[in-house]
């Protein structure tokens, strides 16, 4: 019950432009011989109504087709069908009453879903009291038992289907062997942000994490052993991450990690501290490893890929210079040209 109550998504939310051209074609096709029938048999107020229909639903249909914006909003087409199933309900008793249980559903195909609950629930009401009030007072009750099973069996599967898109959107999202976010997600992320620095300043770092010599950990230990090592420096890293961060894994054993609100000097901090945490930690018995991590800062301007490249050449002179270290992306720069690394030891931190 509280799903079916307490709803916070729109399931259908990506697909309701096809579903309103889909109702914009059935209306035409299916409603107009009740249009044509109406007319004869002198029912003209009710035939109009349904004119109006299909007006309403054929125009939404055709401009979500085009790709613009309905012209005839959601309720005002909702209430034009009730007016005309009043019409109908009135002249023809159950005939026109039996139209409410389509009403019932095309209410959330058209509506988001909370706004669906409310419109519905206003529907339970009037309708049966409709019943009532112009075609039979004990049929109110089998009317009103029969809307609110409708109205519960929609909200059912609405649930369902709204669980599993949750469910594939995480795993279309998700790294399946560390649950930390792939990398289809972190462009899209990163590009969101890079599209927002464009209006607004931002100031973001990330951080490109390389687990050392993990090719010989897979060659000593077997691979079983590399995936839960992969698994254990994320569960580290998560302890680490704070409030907004976001880690993601870019491939193979490298990570990325998204600092947002936060500079060059607050980025090595964070660095450093993660990576002597991972050296401090035992990840499986009588087994320790080291990380490398490259930093950048984002530049105005810049796009993604010049962004990661950036950190990606930070983390390779990170590497270069012994590993187990970090290494912001303005040093590397200058380091490539003049460090020396044939001391492992030297400039473990960038400054």
């Amino acid at each position: 019950m509280r799903d079916v109550v307490m709803v916070d998504n729109d399931s259908l939310g990506p697909y309701r432009d096809r579903i309103m051209q889909s109702m914009g074609v059935a209306t035409l096709v299916l409603l107009t011989p009740f249009t044509i029938n109406n007319f004869l048999q002198g029912r003209h107020l009710v035939a109009v109504g349904i004119i109006l229909l299909q007006a309403a639903t054929a125009a939404n249909g055709y401009a979500a087709w085009r790709g613009r914006r309905s012209p005839i909003p959601p309720i005002l087409v909702l209430l034009t069908v009730v007016a005309a199933l009043t019409a109908v309900s009135i002249k023809q008793g159950v005939v026109g009453a039996m139209w409410s249980y389509p009403l019932m559903v095309f209410t959330y195909f058209i509506l988001v879903r909370r706004a669906a609950i409310a419109f519905s629930a206003a529907l339970l009401i009037y309708f049966p009291w409709l019943t009532w009030r112009y075609i039979d007072a004990e049929l109110a009750s089998r009317h009103l038992v029969s809307l609110l099973l409708v109205a519960i069996l929609i909200n059912i599967v609405l649930s369902v289907i709204s669980s599993l898109h949750q469910t594939l959107a995480r795993q279309a999202l998700s790294d399946p062997l560390t649950g930390c976010s792939n990398r289809r997600c972190m462009d899209q992320e990163l590009s969101v942000l890079v599209i927002k620095a464009k209006r607004h300043s931002v100031t973001a770092s990330v951080l490109m994490i390389d687990i050392d010599h993990f090719k010989e950990i897979n060659d000593t230990y077997g691979h079983g052993q590399g995936d839960l090592v992969l698994q254990e420096f994320v569960a580290i890293t998560s302890a680490r991450i704070r409030v907004g961060d976001r880690l993601y894994r870019f491939g193979g054993e490298e990570f990325l990690m998204l600092l947002e609100q936060t500079d060059m000097r607050r980025a090595i901090m964070v660095a450093e501290d993660l990576r002597a945490r991972i050296e401090a930690a035992e990840v499986l018995p009588g087994l320790r490893v080291t990380v490398s991590i490259g930093i950048a800062q984002y530049q105005a301007g810049q796009s993604v890929e010049a962004w990661t490249k950036s950190a990606d050449t930070a983390l390779y002179q990170a590497k270069a210079a012994g590993r187990n270290r970090v290494m912001n992306a303005d040093w590397a720069g200058a380091a490539s040209n003049s460090a020396d690394v044939s001391d492992p030891h030297k400039n473990r931190r960038c400054g």
